[in-house]
């Protein structure tokens, strides 16, 4: 065969792909990458074959059209690169039909060749040694030996010598003797060739039978690696079956996708968008209590007393802080977690149950004496104080001095109907990601909060690729069906570790949480549809949720994936709710945070 070759092949004989021929065309390819990295040019089983490296070594291509050259090299691979049977430790020259073995008789072998193969590309000139074609060689040389032999009997035999009329007795009996010295030399030839023959014949016979017996053992090794392997190709197999008719299990779950959710720290902080102050909500102390205030307006309205100074450090401030979780949707950085997570200034405000209420124009600078007490003491939990209690701080309220409420910024009395308060808008402080076993966190930036349901998308910038959870792709979710969530709740227990660092001839020890994911299950026990129509009646509730029986969990656990039994994300952890001592926990669909990934409409 000849002209410019197109393709390398590679036929495999053992292994995951045992059987299988590949044919990688050459173009300008200059590397044929080998090993059990799915990106490999040539991949193997990371479970079937085992022996062979991540990356275990490289057919580097040089040169081009007549003067190619391929080079085997190994990349310090753990059970080392074989050709031909012996191991290389550098760069080692490919030649058509060339044997390559990763890892040795137990790891998988395949041959390399070429297509079209030029004819600079002879394959390799074979070594014989004594073996089948050598062992016959011997015995035909032995068998000529024995068959010349006999011949020269033969012909010594049927010889005639011519007849002398009147022979002495004499010369008779020197014809007999010369003629039994002959035939000795004749049987002497005959006994040489037979021993040669036995000689020549009978250790051929022996290199050929070490030789079988060596190929027999080979054969043998080679079916018992196959066996090995179809006994871990049987074992995955059953494995796969077991996951499709039981699903995952919790421990599956972890080992699979705890390294791609993440513990998330937060603070956030309100500020009036008008002077870029921050916002406190007033407090006052009358008698051993100290609350915060409210104004009642004119038309019976109550708002909060907001204010723009905390001179005596005692009010308010508009803010939140804590823990939560998230998870890797991309591996280029991208988390989900819950809004009130990410984005706290977007969700109910979580206020002190009780306040004091003073009438407008009211409050201890106020000039009547009688307008500086409060009216009152009321409590958020009350039906008529529902919207207070279900207060967002981005939504806006009226600003007042520290003293006595009267709105700053105008002289007369805010129409509320006409939203003529203040707008707000809230920053985040702290937005930090650690993922298992991390010392140090990754500051994250909050991308998108979703305007339907507690979902949130936020990103870090990381230089590695993240591994990442899998998003189920529709919202197929069943009552009944067993979830696994994973996540960080504040209150399992935590892995310290003790830290001893020298710097700048100093010696600090210290000791650091390293943060490790909690696993927990249950069932999906009820879901909640939100708004839905029935019958010409809209039945109403919280929103869209997923009740779960997930108890063994709490506070920090919020926006932890919730997983199905095919390991597929159907929800976002969030709230729980109590009523004395039942308690339930709530996820929200993913659907929403898919919704988060779309810029566009589809």
């Amino acid at each position: 065969m000849g002209g410019v070759v197109e393709r390398v092949v590679i036929r495999h004989l053992s292994g995951s792909k045992a059987n299988q021929i590949e044919q990688l065309p050459i173009g300008d390819l200059k590397e044929i990458t080998i090993g059990r990295d799915p990106t490999s040019k040539i991949a193997f089983d990371p479970t079937i074959d085992g022996v062979v490296s991540r990356q275990h070594a490289v057919i580097r291509i040089e040169g081009e059209g007549d003067d190619l050259k391929f080079e085997l090299i190994d990349l310090n691979s753990s059970n080392g690169t074989f050709l031909n049977g012996q191991r290389i430790s550098q760069n080692a020259e490919l030649l058509p039909e060339d044997k390559i073995e990763l890892g040795g008789a137990k790891g998988p072998k395949f041959t390399f060749d070429l297509q079209p193969r030029p004819a600079s590309f002879a394959a390799r000139t074979r070594v014989i040694g004594i073996d089948d074609s050598a062992a016959t060689r011997l015995i035909e040389t032995a068998q000529t030996a024995a068959s010349t032999a006999v011949a020269q009997i033969s012909s010594t035999s049927t010889q005639a010598h011519p007849h002398k009329a009147g022979v002495g007795q004499e010369t008779v009996q020197r014809l007999i003797v010369e003629e039994r010295r002959s035939v000795s030399r004749t049987w002497g030839a005959v006994a040489a060739g037979l021993l040669a023959f036995i000689a020549l014949g009978g250790g051929a016979v022996y290199w050929k039978q070490i030789k079988d017996d060596e190929r027999h053992q080979a054969d043998l090794a080679d079916v018992k690696a196959d066996a090995k392997h179809a006994d871990q190709r049987s074992a995955a197999l059953q494995g796969e079956v077991k996951t499709n008719l039981i699903g995952m299990t919790p421990l599956d779950i972890y080992n699979k996708y705890s390294n791609a959710t993440a513990r998330v720290d937060l603070r956030w902080r309100l500020f009036d968008t008008q002077t870029g102050k921050p916002i406190f909500h007033q407090t006052f102390r009358f008698g051993k209590d100290t609350l915060p205030a409210y104004v009642r307006l004119p038309n019976g309205k109550v708002v909060r007393w907001l204010t723009l100074e905390d001179d005596q450090r005692s009010n308010l401030q508009i803010a939140g802080a804590g823990r939560g979780s998230g998870f890797v949707i991309s591996e280029q950085g991208y988390l989900l977690t819950n809004k009130h997570v990410a984005a706290g200034w977007k969700v109910t405000y979580d206020s002190p149950r009780l306040g004091y209420v003073f009438d407008l124009g009211g409050g201890p600078g106020a000039k009547n004496a009688k307008l500086r007490k409060p009216i009152g003491v009321i409590d958020l939990e009350s039906e008529d104080y529902a919207d207070l209690n279900m207060w967002v701080p981005e939504a806006g309220g009226v600003i007042f001095p520290s003293s006595v409420a009267i709105p700053i910024g105008r002289n007369n009395i805010p129409d509320m109907t006409r939203n003529e308060q203040r707008t707000f808008e809230g920053r985040n402080e702290q937005l930090e990601v650690r993922f298992p076993g991390a010392r140090l966190g990754v500051n994250a930036a909050l991308v998108r909060a979703s305007a339907d349901s507690d979902a949130a998308l936020i990103k870090i910038d990381s230089p590695q690729l993240l591994e990442k959870v899998e998003l189920a792709d529709d919202d197929q979710v069943t009552i009944g069906e067993k979830v696994i969530v994973l996540g960080y709740p504040g209150i399992s227990v935590e892995n310290v570790q003790r830290q001893v660092t020298v710097e700048n001839g100093l010696t600090r020890v210290q000791n650091e949480v390293i943060p490790e994911a909690t696993v927990t299950d249950g069932i999906v026990s009820k879901l909640s549809t939100g708004y839905k129509e029935k019958d010409g009646v809209t039945l109403t509730s919280a929103g869209e949720r997923i009740q779960l029986s997930v108890l063994a969990t709490g506070s920090g656990n919020s926006g932890g994936p919730v997983f199905n039994a095919n390991g597929k994300v159907i929800g976002l952890f969030t709230y729980s709710r109590s009523r004395g001592d039942a308690r339930v926990t709530l996820a929200v669909p993913i659907k929403f945070g898919r919704d988060l990934l779309r810029a566009q409409r589809n």
